[in-house]
């Protein structure tokens, strides 16, 4: 992980691009506090997880439908056989 100021990444954004997959992600400032990450993308990468993660709506659902499992007495994933 890195971390640039805004102005230095706009100054150099192509050599922090193709730094970018040594460094994992880069945490863009502005004032001194974040306001931005860069992360590179493979073809490993998968874009909608990735997407999907940065959503409160997905970890809201998420929650519910784990709470209802719960209170229904789902199997868990460790309970089941191997």
């Amino acid at each position: 992980m890195k971390i640039e100021g805004l102005r230095e990444v706009k100054a150099k954004l192509s050599q922090i691009v193709s730094d970018l997959p040594s460094y994992k992600s880069v945490i863009i400032t502005k004032n001194g506090r974040p306001c931005a990450v860069l992360l590179p993308v493979t073809e490993k990468t998968d874009l909608e997880s990735m997407l999907l993660a940065q959503r409160s709506e997905f970890w809201e659902l998420f929650d519910r439908a784990h709470a209802e499992g719960e209170a229904k007495g789902f199997t868990k994933l460790e309970d089941l056989p191997d």
